[in-house]
């Protein structure tokens, strides 16, 4: 069945589809939630190529662990804690090797007249929206492993603290607890840089 025929199913549907067989259906999952894994891979890990390793690995992972998905949780809370296992995983082997941030120096990443078109940014506001964008990747990528899960999926991610504890596999309190420290840990982080952030007071 080509992809076409499958743009307007749900992943639920998705899922059964793949569970009896159908590759398209896989196709057309990966399609639809590529972006959300790359993305939070990248949260997670500071670094592109990371990243897409990462999203790659998980869907391999994805694939050959569908059949035995039962459905007892969101398809969404079941995936994103495969993204976050692998992402842990990768954490652990590159422990010593120092982070790199390909953000701060892709030139994908820098503004031309097409995205200041899309965006009705000025050239200043588009560079300062790239070095806001930067010195806060960098931020998070330097808090601690645990802080930083719950701030990018509730922050960034906008899962519930529900679904967080869900995906991590701990309790609701305790999400609560890591966010609002990592919330702290990520302001002072960010302190001297305030006047960038448009912020005059003492905190961001």
């Amino acid at each position: 069945m080509p992809n076409t025929a499958l743009a307007d199913q749900s992943e639920e549907e998705l899922v059964r589809r793949i569970q009896q067989g159908d590759d398209a259906a896989f196709d057309r999952l990966v399609e639809i939630c590529s972006a959300r894994v790359y993305n939070l891979a990248f949260r997670l890990l500071g670094n592109a190529d990371d990243a897409q390793d990462v999203a790659q690995d998980a869907f391999l992972r994805v694939y050959h662990a569908l059949p035995r998905f039962k459905g007892n949780a969101a398809f969404s809370t079941w995936l994103y804690r495969i993204v976050v296992n692998v992402c842990q995983d990768e954490i652990k082997r590159r422990k010593r090797r120092p982070m790199l941030f390909s953000v701060v120096d892709n030139e994908e990443d820098k503004p031309d007249c097409s995205s200041l078109a899309t965006t009705g940014d000025t050239a200043e506001e588009a560079l300062l929206r790239r070095e806001r964008t930067a010195m806060l990747q960098q931020a998070i990528a330097m808090l601690p492993e645990s802080f930083r899960l719950v701030l990018v999926l509730y922050d960034v991610q906008g899962f519930s603290y529900g679904e967080i504890a869900e995906i991590l596999k701990i309790n609701v309190g305790t999400v609560k607890s890591r966010l609002n420290r990592a919330r702290n840990v990520l302001r002072e982080k960010l302190s001297p840089a305030r006047e960038l952030f448009g912020v005059t007071g003492s905190h961001i």
